[in-house]
């Protein structure tokens, strides 16, 4: 279960791996049902959610499917779900600002690119035992949903930040163990440019895709 990015670098030696470990689960946890594709889905942000594990859970469990086919589903649904720009802005924060139209599309690709890969890069951890959702806020455009998620022995809480975007619910930030996922890609992200500008980072996460891409098709290779 690796990190977003290698250990030993700047991108990776501050990421808690528990934390991708749990971005993974719980993205995993709210990708839009296939049954609703094409329908008006709950206005519910909690009921989206749990109709949401119900499918992922199938779709995963498609034991006539080849694994590279079950990632493709994954990826798209993810892109479904997840504020991916907004995402992107903010976990940049300070530095989004500076970029011209074209860095900022230019990140956000490629973050979002590397994102996909990795999360669906190991197919069991997107069998969490349990999530309940017991709290949930929603205040006009904006809201809260609270989680608890099971896997093994080990419970965590966490919140799911969500906005209205087109008239859909879309995810942006997930507070993991009081730690939002935004923030802590702030914080290597903003080492990296001191380091090395914001030139360096696009390279970083040039090389990641990369990586990525050679294990996938490694994977497939080898299915």
């Amino acid at each position: 279960w690796n990190s977003t990015f290698p250990r030993g670098s700047s991108l990776g030696s501050k990421m808690n791996s528990r934390i991708v470990i749990l971005f993974t689960i719980l993205t995993a946890a709210i990708i839009l049902p296939l049954s609703l594709q094409g329908k008006n889905p709950p206005a519910d942000p909690r009921e989206i959610l749990r109709e949401r594990d119900e499918t992922i859970r199938a779709i995963v469990a498609q034991e006539d499917t080849a694994e590279k086919k079950i990632r493709s589903q994954l990826r798209k649904l993810i892109n479904e779900i997840m504020d991916f720009p907004d995402l992107a802005r903010r976990s940049l924060g300070q530095h989004w600002e500076q970029l011209s139209s074209k860095d900022r599309r230019l990140f956000s690709r490629l973050f979002q690119e590397l994102i996909e890969l990795t999360s669906t890069k190991k197919l069991d951890i997107f069998k969490a035992d349990l999530v309940e959702y017991p709290e949930e806020s929603v205040l006009d455009e904006k809201a809260e949903v609270k989680s608890i998620v099971s896997k093994g022995r080990e419970q965590i809480e966490v919140i799911y930040l969500l906005h209205r975007v087109k008239g859909e619910w879309k995810v942006y930030d997930m507070i993991i163990d009081e730690l939002g996922l935004a923030e802590n890609y702030r914080t290597q992200f903003n080492k990296i440019i001191q380091q090395n500008k914001f030139s360096g980072l696009i390279q970083r996460l040039r090389e990641r895709i990369q990586e990525e891409k050679a294990e996938a098709e490694d994977r497939t290779q080898s299915e």
